[in-house]
């Protein structure tokens, strides 16, 4: 990701990246949003859309010049993204991602975790997330915020900016076994930008155990430099 960073971001930036050790834990797939999600450029990194009626991606989306996967999600069009995963019991996906608009069900706007028996769903809306459509937690979601799902069995926990917001049990079923993000529903229309999706099936790690992306892709040296860590960079 590429960054360009005010006074007080340089400094909180510093501050977190002082306070995380490397960790042993590392993102088994990081998807940077500069492409669209199944972009044969990908290759065996890309993600598998759901795909009615022959909808293409740049039916519903666009990829913005600062390198944003950008939903504008016509009414009566669905397009989501999936990558099969056989064994997602523990599991951890993070989203860096804003909402301007929905006007449909809770996974109009949505990022998930499937196992094969429930979906551990967060709903994305302009004033909150919704989790699983039972439980809200209001947010200004027109500005970007870094969404974390951590699944462990049928519990899961919800954290916005590494502050855990929403605790409880997984919620619809579904027969699929997947991460998934993007336009979920036909019956409503939103607006969304998605700056990164990264996620691991090795384990259900909070932000102590694995550094959000946002913080861990990128360090600042003391004279306010910004230099790349282990990501790369992209500006807003």
């Amino acid at each position: 990701m590429k960054r360009i960073l005010g006074t007080f971001s340089l400094a909180l930036v510093i501050a977190l990246v002082w306070a995380y050790e490397v960790p042993a834990q590392s993102w088994e797939l990081i998807y940077e949003c500069d492409k669209f999600p199944d972009d044969p450029a990908l290759g065996d990194e890309a993600w598998v859309p759901y795909n009615p009626a022959g909808i293409e991606s740049s039916d519903i989306a666009k990829i913005t010049p600062d390198g944003e996967l950008h939903f504008t999600d016509p009414d009566n069009m669905v397009r989501f993204f999936m990558r099969d995963h056989d064994d997602l019991e523990n599991a951890t996906i993070e989203a860096r991602v804003k909402c301007l608009s929905q006007s449909g069900a809770y996974y109009t706007a949505c990022l998930e975790i499937k196992d094969g028996g429930q979906t551990t769903g967060l709903g994305l809306f302009p004033g909150h997330i919704s989790f699983a459509g039972k439980t809200e937690h209001f947010v200004d979601m027109t500005e970007y915020h870094v969404l974390r799902i951590v699944k462990t069995g049928a519990d899961t926990m919800v954290y916005v900016d590494d502050e855990m917001v929403i605790e409880g049990p997984a919620g619809l079923s579904d027969d699929r076994h997947c991460p998934t993000f993007g336009s979920g529903s036909t019956g409503g229309a939103a607006e969304h930008y998605w700056d990164y999706v990264v996620y691991t099936t090795a384990g259900a790690f909070t932000p102590e155990e694995l550094p959000n992306y946002f913080i861990s892709s990128q360090a600042v040296e003391s004279e306010g430099k910004t230099a790349t860590c282990w990501g790369t960079l992209k500006s807003r």
